[in-house]
């Protein structure tokens, strides 16, 4: 095995490492931002500690819940829109979200500012 051989084997194995350590700690990264943010969807605390502070939003009709969640980030209630609309969808009132004015809180959780967005008056049927 001639020097130039034994350059190019050692080059090519260092250049194989180096991909291999950088794909790792593209991995890593990823990973840990994935786990941050779908930890988020499901235990995203409130934007402020109690009492906070009063916060009014009015809902229309034709608002997309992409344009609700960016409404309630610049209003200071949610940190994030985007993970506003993926906690929508998987709350199970997916498009259920009523036009209105609303009283909202930045000591809500985004589940419960969901609650009241989506609260249905409900006619109790009473047989006699």
């Amino acid at each position: 095995m001639g020097g130039k051989q034994i350059v190019g084997a050692v080059f090519g194995t260092v250049a194989k490492v180096v991909v291999a350590a950088l794909v790792l700690m593209f991995i890593y990264r990823y990973s840990i931002v994935a786990y941050d943010y779908g930890y988020r969807i499901f235990g995203e605390e409130a934007v402020d500690e109690e009492p906070g502070r009063d916060v009014s939003v009015e809902i229309l009709e034709e608002d997309s819940v992409e344009e609700i969640g960016q409404m309630l980030e610049e209003k200071g209630l949610i940190r994030d829109a985007k993970l506003f609309v993926i906690q929508e969808k998987l709350s199970g009132l997916e498009n259920d979200i009523a036009p209105g004015a609303y009283e909202l809180n930045t000591a809500m959780t985004v589940e419960e500012m969901l609650e009241i967005m989506t609260a249905v008056t409900e006619e109790t049927d009473t047989e006699e």
